[in-house]
């Protein structure tokens, strides 16, 4: 099999629109384009080129478990993740287990006061930030359900089925040792965001893309609120499935009926 290079990574972000000074938020699958030459270094690397020194590249790094720690605490979800999370100049938000990472120009807003939140994915979030900064979401060979941000329109819609969640107290607190904190409207359970995927696509705040064998998606953060807060409003649980076998989907619904 032929390794993936960064030329095709490139070639295939710019057929998508990423340009010079976007601020992209990416979550991904390294194994899923294939052998990719560099690995996870190279697929960061490809898309800093693209966006240039005036872009900003971040990524999701949840991470549950032990009391959090932002410089040591490992991203539980991929290799990409943490790589650029452990980057030389890489800025990680203080958040308990929403914290994202960010490399570039805007990394420092994107990331401060996340620890000042009322909630996770809430306003002053960076995943609320997004909208102002016009960003877009790559989804590099995962689908929607991947796509963490949309718990953030759950926030902004207050969404009956966010509970309170206590965790043990993040290490950047004083005196956290053996003490809890409670975390607002954090979003658990189940969700079935792949319904979401062709509301945008219709509606043009998708664009579909190939590197290797994974499929690569671009979303417009700024149509993706907009869109995922006209739905919320039509299906107050357009986010949650409608099996009826699923203990938190099924639980939730009834709980308002």
């Amino acid at each position: 099999m032929r390794k993936v290079t960064k030329e095709q990574i490139q070639t295939s972000l710019k057929l998508m629109g990423i340009e010079k000074g976007d601020v992209i938020f990416m979550h991904s699958a390294l194994s899923a384009p294939g052998i990719v030459e560099g690995g996870a270094d190279g697929v960061i690397d490809a898309f800093l080129d693209v966006i240039g020194d005036e872009g900003t590249l971040a990524v999701s790094t949840l991470a549950f478990g032990a009391p959090f720690d932002a410089d040591t605490t490992p991203s539980a979800v991929g290799l990409i993740s943490e790589t650029l999370r452990k980057r030389k100049g890489a800025i990680r938000s203080l958040r308990p287990v929403h914290a994202i990472a960010a490399l570039g120009k805007r990394a420092k807003e994107l990331t401060e006061g996340h620890e000042h939140c009322s909630s996770n994915c809430g306003e002053g979030s960076p995943y609320r930030k997004l909208i102002d900064m016009n960003g877009k979401i790559i989804l590099f060979g995962v689908d929607m359900n991947r796509n963490t941000t949309l718990h953030a329109i759950e926030d902004w819609m207050d969404a009956s089925f966010l509970e309170d969640y206590t965790i043990m107290m993040p290490t950047y607190m004083p005196d956290y040792q053996g003490k809890t904190m409670v975390l607002k409207k954090y979003p658990p359970g189940h969700r079935d965001f792949l319904r979401f995927t062709p509301v945008l696509r219709k509606e043009g705040a998708l664009i579909e893309g190939r590197v290797g064998l994974a499929k690569v998606l671009c979303i417009d953060v700024k149509k993706m609120y907009e869109l995922g807060i006209r739905e919320m409003k039509r299906d107050p649980f357009f986010f949650l499935c409608e099996n009826p076998a699923c203990k938190f989907c099924a639980k939730k619904r009834k709980a308002v009926q």
